[in-house]
């Protein structure tokens, strides 16, 4: 019995050990091991006549894997679980939605649909966006991505990232690990138009405004939610602003382009401007 305990206390302190010395690397693989277990795993032992009632369900639990990842991360390297700042003073929250939302409407909606549709910008429909329905905001707006994952990904592993590697690396190893951890819902018919690489590129793109909002909001995770959730809504607004308007031909390449061109730049000119390029301790 006394062997047996001692051996559990080991194991026990050989994971705070790798913990405390490689966090970052048990966070992403507890989170994909989390994630992919719930997607991959269970969703294959769901019968094809539950998978309406339990399917949703299932994306759910796995969505939490970059929120369970840090907890659990945090929890073996300092017994707290403070793994984001949900705080950082109104100034930093206004001026991180400030240019968060306007640089996402402008790359991750204005300038793909002016690239999409064959008309000029004032030809748009901008009187839908006035309306409630072009949102679609559901239960999934918020818990579909944004509140399980960027605790996770923008609140623990960017700023650890970024205080190692700068902002720039930083958001290129974050972005395709972020990408990659979405695999599995490849498989789910219609989760999304992109195929993967186009997929990686996009979150690219976005990555860059991630994590310049991140930097100017001094890491309050609200802002990244807030984005993560006009994201998710952004097609639903771009179909609705090119609706009976001419369209090009291979959209999706189209949007892809332009959304990973023009996020970097911006993301990158409002990183020169607040000064993080390099790397940077927060207090």
């Amino acid at each position: 019995m006394a062997d047996s305990t001692e051996r559990v206390a080991e194991q026990r302190t050989g994971l705070v050990r790798f913990a405390q010395k490689r966090p970052l690397t048990l966070f992403f693989l507890l989170t994909y091991v989390w994630t992919w277990t719930w997607w991959l795993g269970v969703a294959a032992l769901i019968p094809d006549s539950k998978a309406e009632t339990f399917g949703q369900l299932v994306f759910l639990a796995g969505a939490f894997g970059p929120t369970i990842g840090a907890l659990v991360t945090r929890w073996l390297t300092h017994r707290d679980l403070k793994i984001c700042r949900v705080w950082t003073g109104w100034y930093n929250l206004a001026m991180g939605l400030a240019f968060g939302l306007c640089a996402f409407f402008v790359v991750t909606l204005v300038v793909p649909s002016a690239a999409i549709a064959k008309a000029p910008l004032y030809a748009m429909r901008w009187s839908a966006l006035l309306h409630w329905a072009p949102y679609a905001i559901n239960y999934s707006t918020l818990l579909g991505g944004p509140l399980p994952e960027e605790p996770g990904w923008r609140g623990f592993a960017l700023l650890r990232l970024q205080e190692r590697y700068g902002s720039v690396w930083a958001t290129l190893i974050l972005a395709p690990l972020w990408a990659g951890w979405h695999l599995p819902l490849f498989q789910m018919k219609g989760w999304s138009s992109a195929n993967p690489w186009q997929f990686l590129l996009i979150l690219v793109g976005i990555s860059f405004l991630f994590t310049a909002a991140a930097n100017i909001s001094r890491f309050n995770v609200l802002v990244a939610i807030v984005l993560h959730a006009f994201f998710n809504t952004s097609s639903g607004l771009g179909n609705a602003l090119t609706n009976g308007l001419p369209r090009r031909s291979h959209e999706m390449l189209v949007y892809t382009f332009v959304v990973f061109g023009s996020g970097v730049v911006v993301g990158l000119a409002a990183l020169w401007r607040y000064g993080r390029i390099s790397a940077h301790r927060f207090a």
